[in-house]
């Protein structure tokens, strides 16, 4: 059942994230999520899963509907792994976010709100440690930024794997249709460059159920990546995929 439920900001968490946007100073985005869903109706299944310490790749699907953006989908994603770790380890999810919002078959919002989100979330990643990846699909004027923004990752994974950290992606990389292709080419050998730097994966699906937003956390794992490049993209994007599907699965019907 698909559930109307209305997720709204406190008064308390934009005061917070506006002061860390104009500062564009460090600030801790669990802090601030738990803030944002305080009071919201979630239920957080597989909580078990998360490594207590340690470093991970958390991947999730791409969420949203109308009065639920994707935000909310890194909001409580950060919150339930949070609440799994350690008190002595890092709890901060560094998500790799998109770049800008576009707006295909609207030209003029692409041409004035386009620029507006570019900036805005230069300043959420400043502020919260996250990576900017261009929007999808691939705009081949970006390939440059995409390179950069692919190096940007590993070296954070490559700390991440050191220091026990964390970090969040959404494979799909944008809003998707029902029996869509969800992964766009090249993010299966985006992954493998994360796996091979120290990360492995933990994986979660997001839904609606009963009046609620349900999250399910599944095992961690490390996946195959065979010893072809060429053949990476495809394979570890098909097992990362099976993986969320099936917390999703999971989540969707109840647990």
């Amino acid at each position: 059942m698909i559930s109307s439920a209305s997720y709204r900001l406190s008064g308390r968490f934009v005061g917070h994230f506006l002061w860390g946007f104009v500062t564009g100073q460090g600030c801790s985005f669990v802090r601030h999520a738990r803030l944002a869903l305080a009071g919201q109706p979630i239920e957080v299944v597989g909580e078990e899963h998360v490594p207590p310490r340690g470093p991970c790749l958390v991947v999730c699907n791409h969420y949203s509907r109308p009065g639920l953006g994707a935000w909310w989908t890194a909001i409580a994603v950060t919150v339930a792994v949070a609440a799994g770790r350690a008190a002595d380890a890092d709890p901060e999810v560094r998500w790799v976010m998109t770049a800008a919002w576009t707006f295909p078959g609207s030209p003029w919002r692409q041409r004035l709100l386009t620029p507006l989100t570019r900036c805005a979330f230069r300043r959420v990643a400043q502020a919260y440690g996250f990576v900017n990846m261009p929007p999808m699909p691939p705009d081949p004027a970006e390939v440059e930024a995409r390179a950069s923004a692919v190096r940007q990752t590993v070296r954070l994974a490559q700390r991440a794997a050191r220091t026990g950290g964390m970090i969040g992606l959404a494979p799909e990389g944008r809003d998707v249709l029902e029996g869509e292709e969800r992964l766009p080419s090249g993010v299966g050998r985006f992954i493998a460059l994360l796996v091979e730097a120290g990360l492995p994966l933990l994986p979660v699906g997001v839904a609606e159920a009963e009046g609620r937003l349900r999250l399910v956390i599944g095992p961690l794992f490390i996946p195959a990546l065979p010893s072809q490049r060429t053949a990476r993209d495809q394979a570890v994007g098909q097992q990362v995929l099976e993986a969320i599907d099936r917390c999703v699965h999971a989540a969707a019907c109840g647990g």
